[in-house]
């Protein structure tokens, strides 16, 4: 696909001028004539409240970069491009969201433009996105894959978002923290139905009916509950169509999403032996409630190295893991698959970029992104989600380790 040219940046509008009041009438004029003057004050008073309301409001920062005519089918893969460089005029360039599809070559096709772009989710036939202020604070918006205009989802108030999440329909979840003094909400989740966006965003309550705020939270995937851990580690699930009693999960120390294709969570405890700190690993199956036990094969690395996350690639334990390790100044990374019979590496980067920051597997566990960095690259310094600059996303065969694309960016939706 062809990359498509995204418009110039909007401007916010001018908050509306407030029409000063009339002076006062003189004595003696008829009831009539007086009410009629009351009620227009009114009106004129109104009308001018509203406009310096609505201008005091946060507009959306995200342009969509598609084109009226745009199919509303989404693609196989997103990802987003930071860019910290700035233009001739001392203006920041624009992030970026890409869509693109395996069999497709280029950097794929433009979705939206923000100034400052902190993470995004994916829904069938929109994007949310969540785009930073000139106050740090956030907004949140829905670009529909249509062309359509854009909206904003109402928050709580001012404060920001994180953790965003999208079902694979039309719900998207996230944390959200009010901006002090407030003390409202700290990491609260909550639920938008972007299919009645007339109802604000809805808390999800805990084990104790109160609001939760969370540590780490997942949609379970093709449905609309999800699974929730709190900051202390416990664990519910949770549905997200009404305000039902959640099912406790047990206290975990660590949750790590799903195994690709099932309804398992992979878990993580300490060692109940103080003689063995190995981790403790776990599979919890949302059909039935089992819970059992993971052996995962260690990867055998030097001393100065460390591992990067352990991602499940099957039930079976199969994983891939990061290896990095700094030689004199330079980190350098290796993607290795490890199962039952050992390890073998599968993704080295070019020196250009050499360190692997996060990795995942496609919905169909044929291929896993990888995101790269390069070695000179500049922290963004972003208040959530902070990475660096330029960075990309390598598409990997996992059955064999054939390079597949290379995109611009990170975050890929795989791994949202």
């Amino acid at each position: 696909m062809s990359t498509k040219r995204a418009p110039a940046q909007r401007k916010t509008p001018r908050p509306g001028k407030r029409i000063p009041t009339p002076a006062r009438r003189r004595h003696g004029l008829s009831f009539a004539v007086r009410l009629r003057g009351t009620i227009a004050l009114l009106l004129v008073l109104s009308a001018a409240l509203t406009a310096a309301n609505i201008a005091a409001e946060p507009h959306p920062n995200a342009v969509s970069a598609l084109e009226g005519t745009a199919g509303t089918a989404g693609f196989e893969l997103y990802t987003l491009e930071r860019d910290v460089n700035y233009d001739k005029a001392g203006m920041k360039n624009p992030d970026t969201i890409r869509g693109t599809n395996i069999a497709d070559s280029g950097h794929g096709t433009v979705i939206l433009t923000a100034p400052r772009i902190q993470e995004y989710a994916a829904l069938p036939t929109a994007l949310a996105a969540v785009t930073i202020n000139d106050d740090n604070t956030s907004s949140l918006e829905i670009i529909p894959l249509s062309g359509g205009p854009e909206a904003q989802v109402p928050l709580p108030g001012a404060g920001k978002v994180e953790l965003l999440r999208a079902a694979s329909k039309r719900f998207v979840g996230f944390a959200f923290s009010s901006t002090p003094p407030s003390q409202q909400h700290w990491k609260t989740l909550f639920v938008y139905d972007t299919e009645d966006p007339s109802t604000p965003p809805r808390e999800i309550r805990g084990l104790d009916g109160k609001p939760v705020s969370v540590l780490n939270w997942a949609f379970v995937p093709n449905t609309f509950s999800l699974v929730v851990q709190n900051e202390s580690g416990t664990m519910f699930l949770a549905n997200a169509l009404a305000a039902a009693n959640p099912a406790p999960l047990g206290l975990h120390a660590e949750f790590h999403g799903f195994v690709p294709g099932t309804k398992e969570i992979y878990v993580v405890d300490a060692s109940s032996d103080p003689t063995n700190k190995v981790a403790k690993n776990s599979m919890i199956d949302l059909t039935n409630g089992t819970v059992r036990p993971l052996d995962l094969k260690t990867v055998i690395r030097n001393d100065r190295s460390w591992p990067g996350a352990t991602v499940l690639l099957n039930e079976s334990g199969r994983y891939a893991q990061s290896t990095s390790e700094n030689t004199a100044g330079k980190v350098t990374s290796v993607l290795t698959v490890t199962d039952a019979t050992g390890s073998a590496t599968l993704y080295q980067p070019d020196p250009a970029w050499s360190r692997i920051d996060g990795y995942c597997p496609s919905p169909d566990g044929k291929f896993i992104a990888v995101e790269a960095t390069a070695p000179e690259g500049a922290a963004d310094r972003y208040p959530v989600l902070p990475a660096h600059s330029p960075m990309r996303t390598e598409i990997i065969e996992l059955d064999t380790g054939t390079h597949a694309r290379s995109l611009p960016g990170f975050q890929p939706s795989w791994c949202r």
